[in-house]
């Protein structure tokens, strides 16, 4: 008798590619805004609204830029650096679209945006995660990301600051 070696499921192959504007401009904008409709979150004490609007200046060298995950040319996932000074970047929009959860796509974004924050040299990484996000808090955990001192003033009970030294 002869047994597959195949795992069960469909096989993916997820492409993390730069961002390029404006053709990846509606597209990120639109899956961004889906990730805050998952939060249940009103960010505009954040800048949001403006955030969306200048999306493309926001997230372009020097001043940031965006990664994106495609499984079959469909975008599945994102996530972003925005500068905050020389030496410290923060990590912005994480989000992997529940259809495609479980494919440890989240882990990869982080890899490329660790990976591309030594790259522009900045020394430290920084993110704000909300307690809706406790599944990628345990990722960041993972990755080597510690508690720190809050850096904005936050409404949102039980938000926590974390940060990697690069």
């Amino acid at each position: 008798m002869t047994t597959s070696l195949t795992p069960p499921g469909p096989q993916v192959d997820p492409h993390i590619r730069e961002a390029v504007f404006p053709g990846d401009t509606e597209s990120l904008v639109a899956i961004v805004r889906e990730y805050v409709r998952w939060l249940d979150m009103d960010l505009s004490y954040r800048g949001f609204e403006e955030e969306m609007q200048s999306f493309e200046q926001t997230y372009t060298l020097p001043s940031g830029m965006f990664f994106i995950v495609e499984v079959d040319g469909e975008v599945a996932g994102c996530g972003g650096l925005l500068r905050h000074s020389d030496d410290v970047a923060e990590v912005k929009r994480v989000y992997v679209r529940p259809a495609y959860r479980g494919l440890a796509l989240g882990e990869k974004i982080m890899t490329r945006v660790i990976g591309k924050a030594k790259s522009l040299g900045f020394a430290k990484l920084v993110l704000d995660s909300v307690p809706q996000t406790a599944f990628a808090q345990k990722l960041y955990e993972r990755m080597g990301f510690t508690e720190t001192a809050p850096y904005y003033a936050n409404p949102v009970a039980g938000t926590r600051f974390l940060e990697l030294v690069l």
